[in-house]
């Protein structure tokens, strides 16, 4: 069971002197809402740029990804595959093979996100 501490000994605890700090903080700096120490502008702010930096290089981490798992799969391991057909008609056909796959997978990755 825990120990019932006094008012006296609660306003001396480190837990309070950092709320009232925070408190104190909160109604000096404009930017900062009182209602929760954690939301300010300065968050939105980083929050944003985090946002805008790396939107861009989401679809190309998970382009890699897919590749990267593909290639862990025998099924589109191109020596797995012979034709008749000849070397430069197998390519073709092998590169639409598999941007088609990939294409498919991140479709359903990306569907999954939303």
């Amino acid at each position: 069971m825990a120990k019932s501490r006094t008012l006296n000994e609660i306003r001396q605890s480190k837990e309070y002197q950092l709320a009232k700090d925070i408190a104190d903080t909160n109604n000096k700096n404009p930017n900062v809402t009182t209602s929760n120490p954690f939301e300010h502008s300065e968050v939105e702010k980083t929050v944003k740029t985090i946002v805008e930096e790396l939107d861009g290089h989401i679809y190309d981490l998970i382009f890699q990804a897919v590749c990267d798992e593909m290639n862990k799969h025998y099924v589109f391991d191109s020596s797995e595959y012979l034709t008749e057909a000849g070397l430069e008609l197998f390519e073709d056909e092998w590169f639409e093979f598999y941007h088609e796959n990939h294409g498919r997978i991140m479709h359903k990755l990306i569907q999954n996100l939303k």
